[in-house]
């Protein structure tokens, strides 16, 4: 449990007792619970917050979960989704297995069965190519992309390489000849100077949250996780 302690959860449900009985387990174990009582709040929330684990009651006002799940998934197969459902009839299943649907779970859930869902959820979040970072960030291994809320952010060749070499540090500070090794191998043989490594930074925290690239004075460049 403890990978969740990075995550966001969004909670959608309508029954205040079931809301009453199960916010404060949740935040237990996630960096920040969000709670909806129906589908169009809830849509609102997953649209400003864009949290990393949607808990959804199938049967939910003004937009039901199944419907809010089809929208979800119109564009974005990364958030992962736990539907809630008083029934398991056949058609549901299949169209929450279509939608990608991580668990369902038969109400009332159990906590055991609750947490079982939410420990496959960090497994997959963070066994895959996607690792979450601080701020509400994450980056995607495989495609070397950086996001923030959700949103791609757009990194130049220079950046992309910087961005990659501090993920793999892990924490590590990485000195200036190691930095221009490998972001400037291309011009290795050129008079690169530390002017051009505070530059690479300056340009990058314009784009992302600015602590997430810490300077250790008199080490070099690390991220913040």
């Amino acid at each position: 449990m403890k990978r969740l302690e990075k995550l966001t959860i969004l909670y959608v449900e309508d029954e205040e007792q079931l809301v009453s009985s199960y916010a404060p387990f949740l935040r237990e174990y996630c960096q920040t619970l969000y709670i909806a009582r129906d589908g169009e709040e809830a849509y609102r929330i997953y649209k400003e917050r864009k949290p990393n684990i949607i808990l959804l009651d199938m049967y939910i006002p003004k937009m039901s979960g199944m419907e809010l799940a089809k929208k979800i998934r119109k564009n974005d197969y990364k958030t992962i989704l736990i539907a809630f459902t008083a029934y398991s009839d056949r058609k549901t299943l299949l169209e929450l297995v279509d939608l990608h649907i991580l668990s369902y779970l038969v109400k009332p859930v159990s906590r055991s069965d609750l947490i079982t869902s939410l420990i496959k959820a960090g497994e997959k979040i963070y066994g895959g190519q996607h690792v979450l970072l601080p701020y509400n960030c994450s980056w995607d291994n495989r495609s070397q992309t950086l996001y923030h809320n959700g949103e791609q952010i757009s990194l130049t060749k220079r950046e992309r390489s910087f961005f990659s070499l501090l993920m793999k540090k892990q924490g590590v500070p990485c000195g200036e000849d190691e930095i221009i090794i490998n972001v400037w191998s291309d011009r290795y043989d050129d008079n690169i100077t530390n002017t051009s490594i505070r530059t690479l930074v300056k340009n990058l925290r314009k784009k992302v949250p600015s602590d997430l690239v810490k300077n250790q004075y008199g080490v070099g460049y690390k991220l913040e996780l």
